[in-house]
């Protein structure tokens, strides 16, 4: 049961393990695949007027977003933005407009885990992906390919499962799908629309941008489309590099329920792999992750816990993925920059814990081990290793017998940078 509230959303808090402690597994994935009590798309929003500063709004902006990750009954869903925030990639930086950043987040709360088709119409043509890309400047006399190639590469199909005359061809029809200037909202300009035909994957008439999305997801590519996502899926909520079996029959679930993600997401979960060893241990958590896992067990809210001051140090900026291929796995979260931060958000937590919430109070009351574990269980980790436990009680017993002060807080500094609460 913490392996799965650790997968589908950010850590389970202990009422939430106990509530799913006997129910049949079925029962489990319907109940962490419920999104009926997220909340409302409108409650709490950000204040993203232009006449307040950059950094003030990306704050806000990522304040609203971790909030709900912390805090919402459904995290699948917020889970769900980090996924397609990771795979649909826009960036602020060059975006360059809060507002559309955010409107783009909204799409993937609304739409991502539903059908894929819907989702990716929807964010195609939202002025973040169409600046990101280059769409906005997309016309019939000068096509820009950058949004057509990534469509099949990055986000639908993968390397290898179109031409570059596929490319070229789908560019021609997103001419004419850009922004307006005065609304900065998405427009489609019929005299910038190349309305001639096209030969896209060896079909030849007067194809429009959306009917390629459309074509990639129930035509013919849909089987390599499904292929593709159901890996990402996996590697991203399970382990890197699934076997091709498992990726197969995935992706057979995923057509049969309508290429809609919810369906997909059953299917993973049902899947006794999922609970393997390998998946228990096969992912680190990313910074968000870790970030919001930290808040989640210390209790602490972002205005205590200030999660934007370490984010970008630990290599993951909310609304800035570092390139259209996304971010990287495990490996990608592992280096000193990354520690170090990881330490200071760590300390943040252990003094704002004592001084807020009472983290820990009275630990020097318990025994040396009674201590170690009720800090363990504080943090959700259920199944320390020998060598995290005796590192943990030789810190309590030396504060012990030097009669310093340090003991609850340096359980509380030192548990999050254990290796097992790097694990996702």
């Amino acid at each position: 049961m913490a392996h799965v509230l650790r997968r589908v959303g950010f850590g389970g808090l202990p009422a939430e393990i106990d509530a799913l402690e006997g129910l049949p597994w079925t029962q489990v994935v319907d109940r962490v695949l419920d999104v009926t009590a997220a909340p409302s798309l409108s409650v709490g929003l950000p204040d993203l007027d232009p006449g307040r500063g950059w950094w003030d709004r990306s704050v806000d902006m990522t304040h609203f977003w971790l909030e709900r990750c912390r805090t919402s009954p459904a995290p699948i869903v917020e889970k769900m933005v980090l996924f397609w925030h990771g795979l649909l990639c826009s960036s602020l930086d060059k975006v360059g407009d809060h507002q559309a950043m955010f409107d783009q987040s909204q799409l993937f709360r609304r739409y991502g885990m539903g059908s894929v088709e819907t989702l990716v119409q929807q964010v195609s043509t939202q002025t973040a992906m169409l600046r990101y890309l280059d769409n906005d400047v997309n016309v019939a006399r000068s096509p820009n390919e950058n949004f057509a190639r990534e469509l099949m590469e990055l986000f639908l199909l993968g390397v290898g499962f179109y031409s570059e005359d596929d490319v070229r061809e789908s560019a021609r029809a997103w001419t004419g799908h850009g922004v307006n200037s005065a609304t900065n909202r998405y427009e489609f300009r019929a005299d910038r629309h190349d309305d001639t035909d096209k030969t896209f994957m060896g079909i030849t008439r007067n194809w429009d941008g959306p009917e390629i999305i459309t074509h990639l997801l129930t035509g013919p590519p849909k089987t390599q489309a499904s292929r593709y996502l159901a890996a990402r899926v996996w590697s991203f909520f399970a382990y890197p590099d699934p076997e091709a079996a498992l990726v197969d029959a995935l992706a057979a679930d995923f057509r049969a329920g309508g290429m809609r993600m919810d369906a997909l997401l059953r299917a993973m979960l049902l899947r006794p792999e999922f609970l393997s060893s390998r998946a228990r241990q096969g992912l680190i958590r990313s910074p968000i992750e870790f970030t919001v896992a930290g808040m989640r067990y210390s209790g602490l809210p972002c205005a205590e816990a200030h999660p934007e001051w370490t984010l970008e140090s630990m290599g993951q900026e909310p609304y800035a993925p570092p390139n259209v291929a996304g971010w990287k796995q495990n490996r990608a979260w592992i280096s000193a920059p990354a520690m170090w931060a990881k330490s200071s958000f760590a300390s943040r937590l252990r003094w704002r814990g004592i001084e807020v919430v009472g983290s820990l109070a009275g630990t020097r009351s318990l025994s040396v081990e009674a201590a170690v574990t009720a800090a363990l269980s504080m943090h959700g980790i259920d199944q320390p290793s020998p060598a995290t436990v005796a590192s943990l009680e030789r810190f309590v017993t030396e504060e012990r017998a030097t009669s310093r002060w340090a003991e609850q807080a340096g359980l509380l500094y030192l548990v999050p940078l254990t290796p097992e609460f790097q694990l996702a």
